[in-house]
């Protein structure tokens, strides 16, 4: 059975010890986990062994994504920069060992924002390409997979649909890779939700469920019977994130480019997808 996750930034504008009480607000609201994203100000700060004592104390589980800098850019023409970004990556996977995790997902094949003006190179991919299968070699022993999340064009410039990401997870050639969709993303790039999860089928990872306008799930124009029938069309059965960010304008999802208030509460937007997934996966 799929598990329902929260996204830690629906709360906060970043995850440290301060923030330890939402794993009490995770499950006080009915959640299996919460999802941290491994950005480097969070990595560098995690307060790794209250986490785990408090994901043992409330049955919280720790979720994780995570997101390259320009200095860790996998895809850099730079040897150096690109080893950095191995090297990065690979202290998030000993984080989600860690904290008894199975899964780093993300946007883990470039930096995030970043863009270049032109279309992806074949070279950028070879170089990203090698690198992940770097990563997934020293994540598959460890009993770690990836899943690498297809953005839209306008957060990156480097893989925007299911298709693509599945073909560059073929030039991956690991078996330890595979697909993490966003309803949000989806809206903007597949021409339809449904054949974009059909298509990812066995090789769909991780899975965040967003509102066309990153409010509360269930509102906006997604096609929600569709997604979630497609889910168990495919017999999906790992994370199922809400994902979002601080409704306040400019706070988490600053970045994202929200500037204007999604929801009346962080509260709002978690309560509202956990009701939308327990009525179709529960």
């Amino acid at each position: 059975m799929a598990k329902c996750g929260i996204f830690a930034l629906i709360w906060e504008a970043t995850f440290d010890r301060r923030h330890l009480r939402l794993f009490d607000r995770a499950k006080l609201l009915g959640f299996d986990g919460l999802e941290m994203p491994l950005v480097r100000e969070i990595l560098e700060g995690l307060p790794r062994k209250e986490m785990k004592r408090k994901s043992e104390e409330t049955g919280v589980a720790c979720v994780f994504c995570a997101g390259l800098a320009e200095d860790t850019n996998v895809a850099s023409p730079d040897v150096t920069t690109r080893m950095e970004g191995v090297k990065y990556l690979k202290r998030c996977v000993d984080t989600v060992v860690e904290m008894d995790g199975d899964i780093l997902a993300g946007i883990l094949y470039a930096p995030w924002g970043y863009m270049t003006g032109r279309p992806r190179t074949a070279d950028e991919t070879k170089w990203s390409q090698e690198a992940l299968r770097e990563v997934c070699e020293y994540a598959a022993p460890r009993g770690v997979l990836l899943a690498i999340e297809p953005v839209s064009r306008f957060e990156s410039y480097f893989l925007a649909t299911a298709e693509e990401a599945l073909e560059f997870c073929q030039g991956v050639d690991h078996p330890n890779i595979g697909l993490h969709l966003d309803t949000f993303q989806m809206n903007i790039e597949e021409k339809s939700l449904g054949r974009a999860i059909r298509l990812a089928g066995d090789k769909l990872f991780h899975f965040h469920l967003c509102a066309s306008d990153r409010g509360v799930p269930g509102t906006g124009h997604i096609d929600w019977p569709e997604v979630f029938g497609c889910l168990k069309e495919i017999g999906y059965d790992r994370w199922i994130t809400i994902e979002s960010f601080t409704p306040e304008p400019g706070a988490s999802g600053a970045k994202a480019g929200i500037w204007r208030k999604l929801a009346p509460s962080g509260d709002a937007i978690a309560q509202g997808g956990l009701a939308l997934f327990n009525q179709y996966m529960r």
